[in-house]
């Protein structure tokens, strides 16, 4: 149901504290159609390379609302908060091998620190496609030298001027990015946006600088405020209780056309590849078919959602409805009974829009469909190998793969 003019990640932990996030070996990608035919607005699918996919999801969530405020696509910069991500881990000394994972408040964190940027004001070679390779590079790069090179001993790590060198090199930032991070942060980063960092004159923008827009509460009307004011009122909600309330609440932000964050546990042999009605979709008819696969955590954003009223009568995804038909006016308030069954959720996902190995949804390149058979699960959770690979020989934890959705006020 494509709801119109609707005041609508590697490894591998539960999200808590951190997020890995489910990344598979695949073919390279081609290039494809852009997809606009979306419901909550979205800005064009990119393509993770490493397990940040809470960054990517982060991403979808900020440009959604400021595309709503501003009419602006802007396309921020997942590396530039991965490489400050990274600089604190290893800036505190301790760090031997960088973590790539994080969570909703993770992301805001960084944010709230050191500001967001476009991807080419960052690096110009992230503007070329839709996936970072660089971010793989870095990543190789910098754990080298934590394992052996500069950065392998505790007092090297504590030296921020040196980190910064290495942090610099690995990302082959060029001059005139590197001198603009000395401008704002300092050289050893002694100055962040939570107290006295100063971007005046530069294109990184503070959190209070950049404007979104949302609801305050179901129905209301957008209004424009600050991104710094959206992560201190959005809510992380867990999915336990009365979960049809729980949907509730998500359909509401979704019928408000806002950007709902979704965090879920993937297992890639439920995804579905095959030529059927299930294609693109993770579900469990496909999971019992092949057994447990290869598993971790994963956040996204929600674009859609299908349903099927008391009556049979089924609200499908990719169709519109306008709040200001009386007609689907009513399908809409029915929507929300509480015996209406939600059939699957639809998310704007961050494994690129054209690879051989992610069916997506029908028409809509770069997007999956969640049925609720799979989320509500519950469904075998595999041990995980020393190399990170999934342990296929041994699941026996049950596991209920929707984890949490990010709410706006009120909802």
């Amino acid at each position: 149901m494509k709801l119109r003019s609707l005041g609508l990640s590697v490894l591998l932990s539960l999200v808590v504290p951190a997020l890995g996030c489910a990344t598979e070996h695949a073919e390279p990608a081609t290039i494809a159609d852009e997809n606009d035919i979306v419901a909550v607005p979205q800005t064009e699918v990119e393509r993770q390379s490493i397990g940040n996919c809470w960054l990517y999801a982060h991403a979808s969530w900020i440009e959604s609302m400021h595309l709503s405020a501003t009419g602006e696509a802007f396309d921020s910069s997942e590396s530039y908060w991965t490489y400050w991500h990274w600089f604190d881990q290893i800036a505190s000394g301790g760090s031997t091998k960088i973590s790539t994972g994080g969570n909703y408040a993770t992301a805001n964190n960084i944010i709230r620190k050191y500001g967001l940027v476009r991807d080419v004001d960052f690096l110009a070679v992230d503007g070329e496609g839709e996936m970072s390779n660089r971010q793989k590079v870095a990543l190789d790069a910098l754990n080298a030298s934590l394992e052996s090179g500069l950065l392998s001993t505790t007092q090297a790590r504590r030296d921020r001027s040196l980190v910064r060198q290495e942090m610099d090199r690995a990302w082959g930032l060029s001059a005139e990015v590197s001198q603009r991070i000395d401008r704002v942060f300092g050289p050893t980063v002694t100055r962040t946006f939570a107290g006295s960092a100063d971007a005046t004159n530069t294109n990184i923008v503070r959190a209070k600088d950049f404007q979104v827009s949302y609801a305050s509460s179901p129905g209301q009307p957008r209004a424009t405020r600050t991104l710094e004011a959206a992560m201190r009122e959005w809510r992380q909600v867990s999915y336990w209780g009365d979960r049809r309330a729980f949907l509730q609440r998500v359909q509401r932000a979704m019928h408000d056309e806002l950007p709902v964050i979704i965090t879920w546990f993937v297992d890639f042999n439920a995804m579905e590849n095959g030529e059927n009605e299930r294609r693109g979709s993770f579900n469990m008819t496909t999971l019992g078919e092949n057994g447990p696969g290869r598993q971790g955590g994963h956040m996204t954003v929600l674009q859609d959602y299908q349903a099927k009223l008391s009556d049979g009568t089924v609200l499908a995804a990719g169709v519109t409805l306008d709040k200001e038909d009386p007609l689907d006016a009513q399908l809409l308030s029915r929507a929300l009974d509480r015996d209406t069954k939600i059939e699957f959720l639809r998310v704007k996902n961050s494994w690129g829009n054209a690879r051989p190995d992610r069916a997506f949804a029908p028409g809509m390149p770069g997007y999956h469909d969640l049925y609720l058979d799979y989320l509500d699960g519950p469904i075998k959770r595999c041990s995980t190998l020393p190399d990170g690979e999934t342990d296929t020989s041994n699941c026996t934890m049950s596991h209920t793969p929707l984890s949490n959705v990010v709410l706006p006020p009120g909802y």
